[in-house]
């Protein structure tokens, strides 16, 4: 038997679909679970015990008939969307030849190409919408926690790449991500630079920003702060492995914030235009930010470092149990 699990594209939405891909492996343990998803899926999906096989779609018109095509030769037996809006996904679905496809009931045009629809919950986090998904195609709920799978020679070619770009490997090393694909997520690199100098004072670390290569030259602006600067230097699932070296990361509703969650490391969000209650990154160590207005500049430095402080009042080491590596002398103090 075969079951396919269909993703939706960004890197948050990958990890909270991770828990229900796993959930349908449970229920169906003899099945071969293939995934079809994005490029960025694929990474946050790389070693993951549950897959058999990862699907790249590419995001095009070409690429949407080749991952048809591909996904119609595996003859899978049932088929899971997790979009909530996607035609293409439900095209692709419907056009591979499956008996059994599920979906959410979002569009009524949607719910005419799946065989079992649900109804979207907009009052649950996104994770349980996946999970109730999951389980009404069969699937076992095991967990709710999403989790990423990397390994040691990962963590080994992170840390030589952290190196290279100026961290020692012993002082406490500090994760911040000041970027967003969507603008109005964004806090402002000058909120970056003055929260960081605050910290400088409170905290013996090293400030490390990541980002993209699309933000390298705003990544300049963040020069005054004396930072490592990572942005454009590392593919994603190098970036994954370099966060597991990271004893705390900031940042907004974005990749990058999500993955360090996930991974357990102590997280601070700051979230504006987004609703946490739905979006909110999922980790035991997750401290939330929020907007009094759910405008990003309505958060102020003060507010950001009384909840910084909070959270490592409560941090006693990082919880590495929460993906698929262990490193029993990764545990910071403070």
């Amino acid at each position: 038997m075969v079951v396919a699990a269909l993703t939706l594209n960004h890197i948050g939405d990958v990890l909270f679909i991770e828990p229900a891909i796993t959930s349908l492996k449970f229920g169906y343990p003899n099945a071969r679970l293939i995934v079809l998803t994005s490029s960025e899926g694929k990474a946050i999906l790389t070693n993951h015990p549950d897959i058999d096989e990862i699907l790249i779609r590419q995001r095009n018109m070409k690429g949407w008939l080749e991952a048809t095509k591909t996904l119609r030769s595996q003859a899978p037996e049932l088929v899971v969307s997790f979009s909530p809006s996607s035609l293409g996904l439900a095209l692709c679905a419907f056009l591979s030849g499956s008996a059994k496809r599920y979906g959410f009931a979002f569009r009524p045009m949607l719910s005419l190409l799946f065989t079992e629809t649900l109804k979207l919950n907009h009052q649950s986090h996104f994770v349980d919408n996946y999970l109730a998904l999951a389980e009404l195609a069969g699937g076992r709920v095991e967990r709710r926690q999403p989790k990423l799978f990397v390994t040691d020679k990962e963590r080994l070619q992170a840390k030589e790449s952290l190196k290279g770009l100026g961290w020692d490997g012993l002082k406490p090393l500090w994760g911040f991500h000041p970027f967003s694909s969507v603008p109005r997520k964004e806090w402002g690199w000058e909120n970056y630079a003055e929260l960081i100098k605050l910290m400088q004072k409170e905290w013996e670390f090293v400030p490390i920003i990541f980002g993209g290569p699309k933000e390298s030259k705003r990544a300049k602006e963040l020069a005054q702060t004396q930072a490592i600067f990572a942005v454009g230097a590392l593919s994603l699932r190098e970036f994954i492995a370099a966060v597991t070296w990271c004893d705390v990361f900031i940042g907004s509703d974005s990749g990058p914030t999500h993955i360090a969650a996930v991974l357990g490391i102590p997280t601070l969000a700051l979230f504006g235009p987004t609703d946490p209650e739905r979006f909110k990154p999922l980790g035991t160590q997750v401290t939330i930010v929020c907007s009094p207005t759910s405008c990003m500049g309505d958060i102020s430095v003060e507010m950001t470092m009384k909840e910084l402080t909070k959270l490592l009042s409560k941090v006693v080491k990082r919880d590495d149990s929460l993906c698929g590596y262990s490193d029993s002398q990764r545990s910071q103090k403070y």
